[in-house]
């Protein structure tokens, strides 16, 4: 289930309490992990052999689920707010906002589109 140390402001979230796990990460980052551990795995067999390719398949494995127990121990639920991330415009030219800049003088301030026209 959700370690010990959640942070105490997630506590009374009702979202995190029906949490399904399977081998500490969500159902859905372990289907994706699963998919791409067991093509990595078959590519890893047909290219070297039965032997060596499940011994290396069982290394790939290995790579793939250790840093995502790792990365979600704490927030199981963490990859919705990355992919949430992702698709939102929050880096496009769509939230740009005109700044009023003002030029102090010596007697008034004006604004910087009066100043630059000197």
């Amino acid at each position: 289930m959700i370690s010990k140390t959640i942070n105490p402001k997630l506590k009374h979230t009702s979202a995190l309490k029906n949490i399904t796990l399977i081998l500490g990460l969500p159902v859905e980052v372990f289907a994706i992990t699963l998919l791409f551990s067991g093509f990595g795995a078959g590519l890893l067999i047909s290219l070297s052999g039965l032997f060596i390719g499940l011994l290396l398949g069982f290394g790939w494995s290995l790579l793939l689920f250790t840093p995502m127990r790792h990365i979600h121990k704490d927030d199981p639920y963490a990859w919705r707010l990355w992919m949430h991330s992702l698709v939102r415009p929050t880096f496009s030219s769509m939230n740009i906002e005109k700044k009023d800049v003002r030029v102090l003088l010596t007697h008034r301030v004006i604004p910087f589109y009066q100043w630059r026209k000197k």
